[in-house]
């Protein structure tokens, strides 16, 4: 159902759209904003998908430009006239990060400072950057809030941070309104493999063991994609200047009580658990403080026990009928390394990503 709220506004500009988070928010803000037409940015790295936008595309409203966002010129061209930007471009996967971490740079801190930098020169009235929990880092067990440290352990949670601190600065330099949004992890269909949920899911599928790392007893909180399309809308619409704010479900789990929950999810065929020596990066996760974004009027609504079912039966539809009894390929997770390439493009950066 459409929301007055939001019937100001004409023009979107969505970064990462045909990824995993930004295709949902552009199924979402199509269905919630009647007279807005959406443009989509994306470089169509390995996460990202054109079947995504499949329905969205037949909306009408919906057109799509393939390139990267520390493009400035290009990215200045896409926001014109814009009413509201929707950051959600960049990497996102912990563990790839250790093995290209300039790429979580150059991606996630450079291309938002182009962005911002385009946003400013168009004076759009506000950008919704989705950035991640992860700026926190380990914590101390204890609900994080949102004025917590950032103290990220990791290049992924690292490259989030400085895009938040590269916001802070570039928005009082233009007087811009950004608003942040700190997710834990997003669970919901078109997830690349690499990530926990679709990897278990689909490994069960199949029938292989799930691989667990160490003991098994590291926490993550989770939120559906539902719940975060609504805290996003509840941001846009109510959110303070400027703000940040924490999104997490109800979901605060350690990853043996996910493996459970997946077996129990799971048609046959499905198998049970193997355990895996420890990583150093794999530690447990804080609970977030939503309190700032509950004061909104936002509530989540989804839990992941209910999400499961659904979840594995998409994901195993994926996997061919004849390929069920073999693991379903996932992309490396260390790709060739990326030398960055960079030139002037007014006081901003055009970046290429060169392979070598």
């Amino acid at each position: 159902m459409a929301s007055l709220d939001l019937d100001w506004i004409r023009t979107i500009v969505v970064t990462g759209g045909a990824g995993f988070v930004g295709s949902h928010i552009v199924d979402d803000l199509l269905a919630h904003c009647p007279n807005a037409r959406i443009r989509v940015l994306d470089a169509f790295t390995y996460a990202a998908d054109m079947s995504h936008l499949d329905a969205a595309f037949r909306t009408g409203r919906v057109t799509l430009q393939d390139g990267d966002v520390g493009n400035l010129d290009l990215v200045t061209e896409m926001l014109k006239d814009a009413d509201l930007v929707v950051h959600a471009a960049g990497e996102s996967h912990v563990e790839r990060a250790f093995s290209v971490p300039e790429r979580f740079t150059l991606a996630n801190a450079l291309g938002t400072q182009v962005l911002v930098e385009a946003m400013g020169r168009r004076r759009v009235p506000l950008m919704i950057h989705v950035s991640s929990a992860e700026v926190y880092g380990a914590g101390n067990g204890q609900p994080m809030g949102e004025l917590a440290p950032l103290l990220p352990d990791n290049p992924h949670g690292a490259s989030k941070a400085a895009a938040e601190m590269l916001i802070a600065g570039l928005r009082r330099s233009f007087d811009l309104d950004i608003r942040v949004l700190r997710p834990v992890n997003i669970v919901g269909t078109r997830q690349n493999t690499e990530k926990l949920l679709p990897r278990f899911l689909e490994l069960a599928a199949v029938g292989r063991p799930l691989p667990v790392h160490g003991d098994g007893l590291q926490t993550r909180g989770f939120v559906t994609m539902a719940d975060f399309c609504s805290a996003l809308r509840a941001v846009v619409t109510r959110g303070a200047e400027n703000a940040t704010y924490n999104v997490a479900g109800d979901d605060f789990l350690d990853i043996l009580a996910i493996t459970r929950l997946v077996l129990d999810a799971v048609q046959d065929p499905v198998s049970g658990v193997s355990f895996t020596a420890g990583r150093p990066d794999n530690v447990s996760r804080p609970p977030l403080d939503t309190r700032a974004l509950k004061a909104l009027g936002w509530q989540a609504k989804g839990t992941l026990r209910r999400e499961l079912p659904m979840l594995a039966a998409w994901y195993g539809a994926r996997i061919p009928v004849g390929l069920r009894r073999q693991v379903r390929h996932v992309p490396d997770l260390a790709p060739q390394r990326v030398q960055a390439v960079t030139q002037a493009a007014g006081s901003g950066l055009f970046r290429s990503l060169e392979r070598h």
